[in-house]
């Protein structure tokens, strides 16, 4: 029992240290506070009238379809987002970096899939050579994605995070076992790193049911989990999570737009690894966001420097 309490108190010194040194850590601290769904709508609306917003903001008719799908399902799918060139450039980028495995950086770099460690289930892409994929931040900063955003948050959105990484089959599930990130299979998590949050996610290889594919709880974002909760069991008879099970499958260049408070997981990867680009919308950068821009963006009219401010540099700032 003394080595519980130590263990708690030591955790919760480190927890107040991080939020005194970084202020990003203590507004993400703040908002695990509370996961009722419908407090944390109320809360998000309440700063979002505080936040910047686009002068004359207004969703065309396919963006207000989108939206509404986005609304009732917590995920919509973006038919036709991203053309086979687009993705045949970008697989031809990746192919000349090297990954790494965030959970063991001792290992150091490899290419990935094919000379990844045994132990490894989930190779990144450098944060670095993520920023710099080609025809990213034209994806991420289309003008649809980006006016349903706002319609959903009530402002602004900050793109705080973005990733590139495969999950990969063939592992040593044992050496995984006690990680955090290795989820039970059958265990379906939201994401709580803001007081609104949706991602944008691309396929950069074809992905079927033996490659992993995104699933997702239809609607759960709006569900009342038990306090404290963010995770249920598939098999949990309380939710009707069986019957709202969707699983997305599809070519290369599959996009879709999810609330991160949606039920989710990726599937267990059977036979080929999954290659995907995740890109985070938040109302504030978030603690694992890079400190300083990676990138220098040659154009402030190209991209918004609010909604880009975290990854772009502004070259001609006024």
């Amino acid at each position: 029992m003394e080595n519980i309490i130590k263990t708690a108190l030591a955790r919760y010194v480190r927890l107040i240290k991080q939020g005194i040194t970084d202020y990003r850590w203590l507004l993400f601290y703040i908002q695990r506070i509370d996961y009722n769904p419908e407090r944390r709508r109320f809360i998000s609306s309440i700063i979002a009238n505080l936040l910047p917003k686009t002068i004359g903001h207004q969703l065309s008719p396919e963006a207000q379809k989108l939206n509404k799908t986005l609304d009732e399902d917590g995920v919509v799918v973006l038919n036709n987002f991203v053309d086979k060139t687009q993705v045949e450039e970008m697989r031809a980028y990746l192919a000349t970096k090297l990954c790494l495995d965030p959970q063991r950086p001792e290992m150091g770099r490899f290419s990935s899939p094919d000379l990844a460690p045994k132990v490894t289930f989930h190779a990144y892409y450098t944060n670095e050579d993520a920023a710099s994929l080609p025809h990213l931040w034209e994806l991420a900063n289309d003008p649809t994605i980006l006016s349903i955003i706002e319609e959903r948050f009530g402002a602004k959105p900050t793109i705080s995070f973005l990733a590139v990484w495969w999950k990969l089959n063939d592992f040593d599930p044992e050496a995984n076992a006690n990680l955090r990130s290795f989820a039970k299979p059958e265990e379906f998590h939201r994401d709580v790193d803001d007081w609104s949050e949706i991602k944008l996610f691309i396929y950069l290889n074809d992905v079927d049911e033996s490659t992993g594919p995104h699933g997702f709880i239809k609607s759960s974002h709006k569900w009342f989990l038990p306090p404290r909760s963010r995770a249920l069991d598939l098999d949990c008879s309380n939710f009707p999570m069986k019957d709202n099970l969707a699983k997305i499958t599809g070519e290369a260049g599959m996009a879709w737009l999810e609330n991160s408070y949606v039920l989710h997981r990726g599937m267990v990867v059977t036979a080929r690894p999954r290659l995907i680009i995740s890109v985070v919308y938040t109302l504030f950068p978030g603690p694992h966001s890079p400190k300083t821009p990676i990138l220098t963006c040659p154009d402030r009219n190209r991209f918004d420097p609010y909604i880009n401010r975290v990854y772009l540099r502004d070259s001609n700032p006024q």
